[in-house]
């Protein structure tokens, strides 16, 4: 090997830590960047219902509340693992009848709004219903179950009252449609993988009754949601319609 050669090789072996370093930090900013630009095109208040309700409500809240309710049928009411899931199948109903949710914010506004007190119904259903089995003594069968489909009916407006603010900015910025579609799904995707994570450590220190009550945190997040939502009013609707 000449002089030329080994110089070459000496100037690569010093480039590469270099080269290493930049792409790790490319790795980092590139995401980071990503969202700069969403929130540069979006509202910042459309951002933030998305990452709380996809990710923080339905991702994290959802996968501790599987793991609890199966932990609360067995343990609390006491019942066979075939009767949990038949139970567990009806708390399921209100996301059957999802599209009805969102027929609901599209044609009925509520003082002119469409989306905020949609939000708010959500955040204060869901806190009521786990506040009612969290706080509750040994609470009847027909009532825990009635508290958790109401939970259910909660995190079902939330979801589809998301999913039309989507839409709207996906017709407003059809550029950044797959853009909010990858927001949505990495947010619920994220949240999930925590939730389930930490489902098992959770009910085992505090029980499944005190996840019903932390649960109540990501409603609150969803209430708030709905108050920094930025929506127009719409004016003189006809609710005979």
């Amino acid at each position: 090997m000449d002089e030329q050669e080994r110089g070459r090789v000496e100037t690569l072996q010093r480039e590469k830590p270099r080269n290493s370093r930049w792409g790790s930090l490319s790795s980092v900013s590139t995401p980071i960047q990503w969202f700069r630009k969403l929130r540069s095109e979006l509202h910042w208040s459309f951002l933030v219902a998305v990452v709380i309700v996809y990710g923080i409500n339905q991702g994290l809240g959802m996968g501790l509340s599987r793991v609890s309710v199966q932990y609360y049928m067995k343990d609390e009411q006491k019942l066979e693992p075939s009767e949990a899931q038949v139970y567990s199948g009806i708390i399921q109903i209100p996301w059957i009848v999802k599209p009805l949710w969102g027929l609901l914010t599209d044609t009925l506004p509520i003082f002119g709004f469409r989306r905020r007190p949609y939000f708010l119904l959500s955040g204060f259903l869901t806190i009521i219903s786990m506040l009612w089995l969290s706080l509750g003594g040994n609470v009847p069968l027909a009532y825990a179950l009635s508290s958790l489909i109401i939970a259910s009916v909660g995190v079902a407006i939330a979801d589809v009252t998301v999913d039309a603010c989507v839409t709207q900015n996906s017709i407003a910025h059809p550029s950044l449609a797959g853009d909010m579609q990858s927001l949505c799904g990495f947010s619920s995707s994220f949240g999930a993988l925590i939730g389930f994570s930490l489902s098992g450590i959770l009910i085992h220190l505090v029980g499944p009754k005190g996840v019903f009550g932390m649960l109540c945190i990501p409603a609150a997040l969803i209430i708030l949601a709905g108050i920094l939502l930025r929506e127009s009013r719409a004016q003189h609707f006809a609710y005979q319609r």
